[in-house]
């Protein structure tokens, strides 16, 4: 809608002739000579315009005339009261409210009406309007007056609070950056001073050693030189001394030997090996400290990923005397893959071609597993604990255990120092020597994300900045430490999500236990279609981010199933 006054100072097509150009041509972008002036609605107008001009009702009576006419236009002053300012047009400040729309609900100048109300069918003049269209009473205005300013102050309190809060969440994570950022630098020095000193002890013990065969050799070198004189020197001896006496040279010349053999011939080195997966993992990161906000925007990507391929591997030994069944596969931060087999109660290492390289026994069935460090992960067992089992030197190692509640179902996730288990009926939060930290229930929600309340909920995946949870039905909610609810993802597609996995930061896998699918989403929870299906329960899901591959692992099924993808990247 135009705003007042914007068609009072014209500027002329031509000076020469003072040609002006049509004012609602010009408004829609077209450059049409006007023949009329129109002194009431003040524009400009072509041919085509005056014939609409005078059919409209609300300006037929209006008086046109010749477009030199605006040459002798002045504005006038306003001399209107403030009561009298209240009845001017929103849109046109110099002009009164005449007209009604009932389409809008609201009141404007006959100007706003020409112009931008043409198709609208309830136009009353105002006289006419006030006869056929009751008002409220006031005081119901009034009333909801009252009512906005008690909720404009209530909500006035809670920006203000929110303030607070925020300006406390921010000098939390400003204290976090550099509590990270100090922790970081005092480990990397830590580390540096144990190689320094590593390399101290290395060299003193390396030369201690070589100045003790220098020595050696030193005083074996003197002896030879005497030896050497003494067999040269001539003496008259019977021919028994002359027997003996080489006897002893010989002996001792043999002895020198010995000492020159024990010496070591190589040459001592010093060696040094830079911890790469460090360097690399250092340099590659994207982040200290990921910041996220309520008002963030995801990064969204235009296209979903594509499937290239799928092929099947089979997971089974000779050793396994059940039926292979995944229920968990994990990534190593070197790329290294880890598989759960529940039924043969076995941790399965996998090499760069998939292969079974190393198998660790457990006490009892392994419900899932998640990464916990560098070289560490978390197998949550049957048996009601957590084993934390390290990769040292390509060989899987058990390390401790924490007791925990739920160890026989399916759920675990490492998130923010804490691991988020599944107990058959909520979801407890533990730290690294199982303390209970927190608990979350639907009922957490007040029933907003999974209705009805009561509905279970079950950690299915975690990118780093967010947690994501199961109803174990069709949706995973997106929560963050707090279990604020960033996104809910839904498909009717899926059916029993039990397993998701993380592409990328733009985009999530669901794998639907019962509907037999992966089914991808993007960070704001927006279903971006079908990646896979006609899979036999899915019961395990993994994105190897090194071959850019999905791996899906099943419930009683000697396969692995791997899916080539097409991130477009």
């Amino acid at each position: 809608m135009a705003e007042g006054g914007e068609h009072n100072n014209p500027v002329p097509r031509s000076d020469a002739d003072f040609e002006y150009s049509c004012t609602p041509c010009a408004d829609e972008g077209n450059d049409e000579t006007a023949l009329k002036y129109c002194k009431e609605c003040k524009e400009y107008l072509c041919a085509a315009c005056i014939k609409y001009h005078l059919k409209f009702s609300a300006t037929k009576k209006h008086a046109l005339h010749d477009n030199e006419h605006q040459h002798c236009e002045t504005d006038s002053i306003d001399t209107t009261s403030d009561e009298d300012q209240m009845f001017k047009c929103l849109y046109h400040l110099d002009r009164d409210i005449e007209m009604y729309c009932g389409d809008h609900d609201m009141v404007y100048c006959s100007l706003c009406v020409a112009k931008d109300h043409r198709h609208c069918t309830r136009i009353l003049e105002l006289k006419e309007a006030t006869k056929r269209i009751s008002i409220e009473n006031k005081d119901i205005i009034l009333s909801k007056g009252d009512s906005l300013q008690g909720e404009i102050q209530v909500t006035r309190e809670k920006k203000k609070i929110n303030l607070i809060t925020l300006d406390k969440e921010k000098n939390e994570i400003v204290k976090t950056i550099k509590d990270t950022e100090r922790l970081m630098i005092d480990t990397i020095k830590e580390l540096a001073l144990d190689a320094q000193a590593k390399a101290c002890t290395t060299y003193n013990g390396l030369k201690e050693e070589l100045q003790t065969e220098y020595s050696v050799l030193l005083q074996a070198f003197t002896d030879t030189n005497e030896l050497r004189s003494k067999v040269k020197t001539k003496v008259d001896l019977d021919e028994k001394r002359k027997f003996a006496r080489h006897i002893l040279h010989k002996h001792s010349m043999a002895e020198l030997e010995n000492k020159h053999d024990s010496v070591e011939k190589d040459e001592r080195k010093m060696k040094w090996f830079k911890n790469e997966e460090l360097i690399q993992y250092l340099s590659t990161a994207d982040c200290l400290v990921q910041v996220v906000g309520s008002k963030t925007s995801f990064n969204i990507k235009d296209n979903p990923i594509r499937k290239q391929s799928q092929n099947d591997i089979n997971i089974k030994r000779n050793g396994d005397k059940q039926t292979c069944s995944i229920t968990g596969i994990c990534q190593l931060f070197d790329g290294t893959i880890i598989l759960c087999d529940r039924t043969n109660k076995k941790l399965k290492k996998l090499n760069e071609d998939y292969s079974i390289t190393e198998e660790l026994e457990l006490a009892s069935s392994p419900s899932g597993i998640c990464l916990t460090g560098k070289s560490e992960v978390a197998v949550k067992l049957k048996d009601h604990t957590i084993l934390f089992v390290c990769y040292d030197k390509d060989t899987l190692k058990k390390n401790y255990f924490i007791k925990i509640e739920g160890g026989d179902t399916v759920g675990i996730a490492y998130f923010c120092d804490e691991i988020w288990c599944y107990t058959g009926n909520d979801i407890k939060v533990y730290n690294r020597w199982g303390t209970v930290i927190k608990t979350f229930n639907s009922e957490s929600f007040s029933g907003t994300i999974f209705n009805p309340v009561g509905k279970e909920l079950v950690p299915v995946a975690t990118d780093g900045a967010f947690m994501y949870v199961s109803d174990l039905g069709n949706k995973v909610a997106c929560l963050d430490r707090e279990g604020n609810v960033w996104s809910v993802m839904e498909s009717k597609r899926s059916e029993v999500v039990r397993k998701a996995g993380i592409v990328s930061k733009d985009i999530i896998c669901i794998a639907g236990y019962t509907s037999g699918n992966v089914m991808m989403f993007d960070g704001k929870g927006k279903c971006l279609g079908e990646l896979v299906d006609g899979l036999m329960e899915p019961d395990s899901l993994c994105y190897d981010n090194k071959k850019q591959q999905l791996l899906i692992g099943y419930r009683d099924l000697d396969i692995l199933t791997i899916i080539k993808i097409d991130n477009g990247f």
